[in-house]
């Protein structure tokens, strides 16, 4: 779904399936009259049209078969990033406990304001397609924070060395998700999408059918299927926004039940 857009997935399902039906009964009804008119109708043979409209269907196919894993797949992907990163910022909050006050209570109030600043800020532009920036400011306090800090014991060396890791992750797996928003089919392909419907769906005109019912109902049945499919890779071309795009929740469950109060406490 086009980032900007934000209309239940229901309506946005049946108005993409309503218009490949509608343009392919609109586009039989044009096409019968026009061969009709010419006496092309008599010349078809539906044996030779079958094996060639096969072909052309199993093509397609295999394509937006192909177009919807891919985008399956980015989204499985966000998803997979966003939770990851709600782990290591949990796993970085119950390691900062292990500092000696007063940094171990500034580091836990540092995590629970990046936590924050994710649900609150970060995940609204995401719906809306944009990279947000705001929560690096929170990670460079962070960091501040833990390259000035001077272990004084063996114990605490190795406490700060398993901070730092967690906090690595962190930044790592927001790569990730920033990386994600932006996750999106190139025009190329959606070109290839859509023509290639337009093909596979004027390809089922080719048949001579007295009945224009019939004729209309099968070709409908392909555009409607058609239809489905692109509704569903835009569904998912765009991992974080609309109601089945990614949620906060993953974050909205650390901080609720992790970072309730400070660790150690």
């Amino acid at each position: 779904m086009l980032p900007g857009i934000d209309l239940p997935n229901w309506i946005v399902g049946c108005v993409t399936i309503a218009l490949f039906v509608g343009l392919s009964v609109a586009g039989l009804a044009w096409s019968r009259r026009w061969s009709r008119e010419r006496g092309l109708h008599a010349l078809v043979d539906n044996g030779v049209i079958g094996w060639v409209f096969s072909a052309i269907v199993g093509i397609y196919a295999i394509a937006i078969g192909l177009i919807a894993v891919a985008t399956w797949g980015n989204a499985s992907e966000a998803s997979s990033a966003a939770s990851h990163e709600a782990a290591a910022v949990a796993a970085l909050f119950r390691d900062v406990g292990g500092y000696p006050q007063p940094r171990r209570g500034e580091l836990e109030r540092l995590v629970r304001d990046y936590t924050s600043e994710v649900i609150e800020t970060d995940w609204p532009l995401q719906r809306l397609g944009e990279v947000p920036l705001t929560g690096a400011r929170v990670l460079d306090d962070i960091q501040r924070s833990l390259y000035a800090y001077e272990p004084a014991t063996i114990g605490q060396g190795v406490v700060h060395a398993e901070v730092l890791d967690s906090f690595n992750q962190v930044v790592e797996w927001r790569r990730l998700r920033l990386e994600a928003v932006e996750y999106a089919l190139p025009g190329t392909l959606w070109g290839i999408l859509l023509i290639g419907a337009a093909i596979a769906v004027g390809a089922s005109f080719v048949f001579n059918m007295d009945s224009f019912q019939v004729h209309a109902v099968m070709s409908g049945l392909l555009a409607a299927m058609i239809g489905l499919l692109v509704f569903f890779i835009m569904v998912t071309d765009h991992p974080y926004h609309g109601q089945t795009g990614v949620s906060p929740e993953a974050f909205a469950l650390a901080l609720r039940e992790q970072m309730s109060a400070p660790s150690g406490h």
